[in-house]
């Protein structure tokens, strides 16, 4: 079957190294979307500094997947589509185990960053925001609403997966984890992911897995990459993504997104 719907990663995927989008893959996204395409932006960033980005495609009013899968938003209006996240209490308990460990945690609420108190990591990665954390002392270990993810970060891989085994072996049952890129462990509620939410747009759309072409580089690109009838891991994406995928495209750097959808416009 042909090709309907295009679902696109952000980061190491279509952004370029220095977090701009060429005008190059602006342009042919567009055509894309004037040819009858769906596109669909799936990314493991926050709502607020998903829309940034997507903005600068002027795509219209088209959904946004962010926190890999836990919302669902449409760009222009910020109507939510789907938002799901951890229940507090569980939330709860993650934390207050992580804290035993010794290991810092930020927490997303309501398209907010929180955290206990500075530690060094809200500067290192604010690249990724587009809001600064609000530090709660101790009342950040008794959240009041869903949490929409918990992120751990660490430089080393071997602590992150110490970090991620705990995790899983204490609270398996109830979340997913998956390391989404940079030194970061997330952690969602169980069952949350790009593909379930790419897939809950299609069948709303009437249209197949066969029928979505997908991109993607991490980790929480596994299960989208898996499920669309065509995909590409671009040429600089972690292995496991590699794997995943049907195919490989150009990296990031060399626009490997919008030269693989352009051949569907010829």
């Amino acid at each position: 079957m042909s090709i309907r719907m295009i679902a696109i990663d952000l980061d190491g995927t279509l952004l370029h190294d220095d977090m701009t989008i060429s005008p190059y893959s602006r342009s042919v996204i567009r055509r894309a979307l004037d040819k009858g395409f769906k596109i669909v932006v799936a990314t493991g960033r926050m709502w607020d500094s998903a829309k940034i980005k997507v903005d600068l495609l002027d795509l219209g009013n088209v959904p946004v997947i962010c926190y890999t899968g836990s919302w669902i938003m449409m760009s222009e209006t910020g109507k939510p589509v789907l938002q799901q996240g951890l229940d507090p209490e569980l939330a709860s308990r993650i934390l207050y185990f992580a804290k035993e460990k010794g290991w810092g945690t930020t927490i997303f609420m309501d398209d907010r960053i929180y955290m206990e108190k500075p530690d060094g990591t809200e500067i290192k990665y604010q690249k990724y925001r587009s809001k600064k954390p609000v530090f709660l002392g101790d009342a950040f270990f008794h959240p009041t609403q869903l949490v929409t993810r918990v992120i751990l970060a660490d430089p080393s891989y071997e602590q992150r997966m110490v970090i991620r085994k705990a995790i899983e072996k204490e609270f398996g049952d109830a979340v997913d984890i998956v390391f989404p890129g940079d030194d970061f462990v997330d952690v969602h509620k169980k069952g949350v992911n790009k593909a379930q939410a790419v897939r809950f747009l299609a069948e709303k759309a009437g249209i197949g897995h066969d029928e979505i072409l997908a991109f993607g580089n991490t980790e929480n690109d596994v299960p989208l990459l898996k499920y669309a009838g065509q995909s590409f891991a671009v040429a600089n994406a972690d292995e496991v993504a590699k794997k995943a995928a049907k195919g490989i495209c150009l990296s990031n750097e060399e626009d490997g997104v919008a030269k693989e959808i352009e051949k569907l416009l010829s």
